[in-house]
């Protein structure tokens, strides 16, 4: 085929897709919020898209928008950032697979589409968001630059919350909650229910930063120390089966959820229905930031109080609720059976039923 002859079968199928486009985007309401997630320099990681998607629900409430819809656009040919170079033509389905439950726990649920071209899609797609007047995110200079400021801040996450007192929460990813309830309610029956992950990268076909790996050992000394102090807590091992250690197979009080065959989207769900999370600064650890579960989070890099706005030894974000704390330093077992203790005194169905107990015997006496 002449040159020619390419130029005019390329403009035929642009005018065929814009005018195909024009028509689909012609019908969404102008109160959604549209968000657009380009892999080609965005991030295959599970905390960058939950802030990401957390930050994009407070501009779409400032902006008045009762929903937000997400485009996720992929290039087969290159489907990942440079930064990500381990992710290729031949795995990308893989990874996006892996991650794609994040994109359910929206707290602005809308609509979700799947691009995945040579490049035509992503120009006209957004094009028409911006020539229909949908508040969109990023703007076309943003994503013709091509790149993203990374760790994701939360200055505008800060901000809404100093001007409306509240965030938008991540939930279980849809179609999923009920299954979480029913699992509690079954499996884990009448348990102080904790989720935990300590970073384990280092077990992994693709270890990074291995420097972040909680110390094991540690952890593995406070679930049976645990188990002794406080009986009706069970643990759920959140994360890739290949980051669980296998010790913890022989323990009575700690459950792998990847061993018993489910995946990303089960685990968000038990997450969002659990008494609380504990683990190290990662993305389950930004998933409970987020969804008003008690946490205590280990492990946060100093050169991230600049992006959280938050100085160094901070034992809260500026927007946390009762419960959540940080922690920079190293975890021993010592520190987490304090941190656990504190929390279930708090929470723990036994001891809320003993306090009542305790206050109406006080109350017979007076």
């Amino acid at each position: 085929m002449s040159i020619v002859a390419k130029l005019a079968n390329r403009y035929r199928l642009w005018r065929q897709a814009r005018h195909e486009y024009a028509a689909l985007l012609s019908s969404i309401p102008r109160d959604r919020f549209a968000a657009f997630f380009d892999f080609g320099y965005q991030h295959y990681a599970l905390g960058d898209v939950l802030t990401t998607m957390v930050n994009l629900a407070c501009q779409a409430e400032d902006a008045k928008c009762n929903g937000m819809d997400i485009y996720i656009h992929i290039l087969p040919y290159a489907p990942s950032a440079p930064q990500q170079g381990h992710i290729t033509p031949d795995n990308y389905l893989t990874h996006l697979d892996n991650l794609f439950p994040a994109f359910l726990c929206n707290p602005l649920p809308g609509a979700l589409r799947l691009l995945r071209d040579y490049g035509l899609q992503a120009g006209l797609v957004l094009e028409q968001l911006h020539a229909s007047g949908v508040s969109v995110w990023p703007s076309l200079e943003q994503h013709l630059r091509r790149q993203m400021n990374y760790p994701m801040g939360h200055a505008l996450i800060n901000g809404f919350h100093k001007q409306h007192g509240r965030l938008p929460q991540l939930g279980a990813p849809r179609g999923y909650d009920r299954w979480a309830k029913q699992l509690r309610d079954t499996l884990f029956k009448d348990r102080f229910l904790v989720c935990v992950n300590p970073r384990q990268s280092g077990l992994t076909t693709t270890p990074s930063t291995i420097y972040r790996d909680a110390p094991m050992d540690e952890w593995i000394a406070f679930f049976g120390r645990a188990r002794r102090t406080h009986p009706d807590v069970h643990f759920v091992m959140l994360g890739a089966y290949a980051e669980a250690d296998r010790r913890l197979l022989a323990l009575e009080n700690v459950t792998i959820l990847r061993a018993l065959g489910y995946g990303l989207a089960h685990e968000l769900a038990l997450l969002a229905n659990a008494d609380m999370f504990m683990g190290t600064s990662s993305g389950f650890a930004t998933m409970a930031t987020f969804s008003g579960a008690p946490y205590f989070i280990t492990g946060v890099e100093p050169v991230f109080s600049h992006y959280a706005e938050i100085p160094v030894g901070a034992t809260a974000y500026p927007f946390a609720k009762q419960h959540q704390y940080l922690h920079w330093a190293r975890e021993d077992a010592a520190m987490l059976l304090d941190y656990l203790g504190v929390v279930h005194a708090a929470n723990s169905p036994l001891m809320q039923l003993y306090r009542k107990k305790a206050a109406a015997e006080a109350g017979a006496a007076q």
